[in-house]
């Protein structure tokens, strides 16, 4: 048992600064992709901040004049999904790993596997405190259809970073007030609200609970559930200078969580099984001149996203929708790029009658 079992460094840095945790995150993901740094398990909070996936734009997902107004950081974070609130009555974790051996040693075999193996053990996590919930499609856990937990996960060569967000007892009012959610994202779920949506883990347990009890919780539910064990461990000073320099570069800069978005003619937009998916298209007669696409669907592997959106460029849209089925991107995301493409040489041939 001894072989089989993980170990990783406990890491709990105290750094609250939005800008400079995700610099961390980014970090320590290459360095264990490198092999320069260990397998990591990250507990940590916030300011208020707002974080919006690596594919959405701040200024149609959050309310960017009353996250100023009242202090609210908003930061573009690297990870996909949808646009969070974060602030004292939350955390988050994030576990970044090697996938071997970590895989075989977890029962798996695919990435998107994780999904399931961290569900359940937030599902039992929320069981310690007396709430019974459940893992649901495709990154959440609920609790009845109430999202108490939601998760995220990136690949950078063989390393992995999974992150998990939970609500404890967050400010429902400055979250509704801080997030813009689409109704499409809404579609389907039996709610028109974000109120209607959430839920904090003291609401249904139906008592006060600290940070540091439910930090603990979930530490012990971690070792418990899975063959990890988690030592306590800190910040090496190279991790932190990296960390300090892509802060300074990248995350700190306004371009970053705020990039300038290039004029297209036509935005369409579907539902796939894991979010809203948005295609922005330049056409140049029948070919594509210009391609994009945002949304808080999940994608593990950002650079076949890239690969694609590349190999569109000056391509008809047979050779496109080919391209995409081509690609590898999930199944879900590719058939709703399939599907946005059919409709937008739907809607061109109608212009052209």
């Amino acid at each position: 048992m001894a072989e089989a079992t993980l170990r990783w460094r406990l890491l709990e840095d105290g750094i609250t600064d939005p800008f400079l945790h995700f610099a961390v995150e980014e970090t320590l993901l290459r360095r264990v992709s490198e092999g320069r740094s260990q397998p990591t398990f990250r507990l940590r909070q916030v300011v208020p901040s707002v974080f919006v996936g690596v594919f959405q734009d701040p200024r149609e997902d959050a309310d960017v004049g009353y996250c100023r107004q009242h202090g609210i950081a908003i930061v573009r974070r690297p990870n996909p999904g949808g646009a969070v609130y974060q602030d004292g009555g939350s955390f988050c974790y994030s576990a970044f790993f090697p996938k071997h051996p970590t895989f075989a040693r977890l029962g798996i075999q695919k990435t998107h596997d994780l999904y399931q193996v961290m569900g359940e053990v937030v599902v039992a996590w929320c069981k310690a405190f007396g709430v019974t919930a459940q893992a649901a499609p495709v990154n959440d856990v609920e609790v009845g259809s109430r999202k108490i937990y939601g998760s995220a996960q990136i690949e950078m060569g063989e390393a992995i970073v999974h992150s998990g967000t939970f609500l404890i007892d967050t400010d429902i009012d400055a979250m509704e007030s801080a997030l813009r959610p689409s109704m499409l994202k809404f579609a389907g779920k039996g709610f028109c609200n974000v109120r209607d949506r959430v839920l904090n883990l003291a609401e249904a347990a139906g008592h006060a609970i600290s940070i540091p009890e439910a930090m603990q919780r979930l530490v012990q539910e971690m070792e418990h559930r899975l063959p990890v064990v988690l030592a306590p461990g800190e910040l090496s000073l190279e991790e932190r200078q990296e960390a300090q320099e892509l802060y300074e570069t990248k995350y700190a800069r306004e371009e970053w969580s705020f990039p300038k978005r290039k004029p297209f003619v036509t935005t369409l937009a579907t539902k796939a099984l894991s979010g809203v998916v948005m295609l922005d298209l330049k056409l140049e007669g029948d070919c594509i001149e210009g391609m994009d696409v945002r949304g808080d669907f999940l994608l593990e592997r950002q650079d076949l996203l890239a690969s694609l959106l590349a190999g569109v460029k000056g391509q008809a849209l047979p050779a496109a929708m080919t391209k995409i089925r081509q690609s590898g991107l999930p199944a879900d995301l590719s058939s709703a790029l399939l599907r946005l493409l059919e409709q937008s040489g739907r809607r061109r041939e109608g212009d052209e009658r």
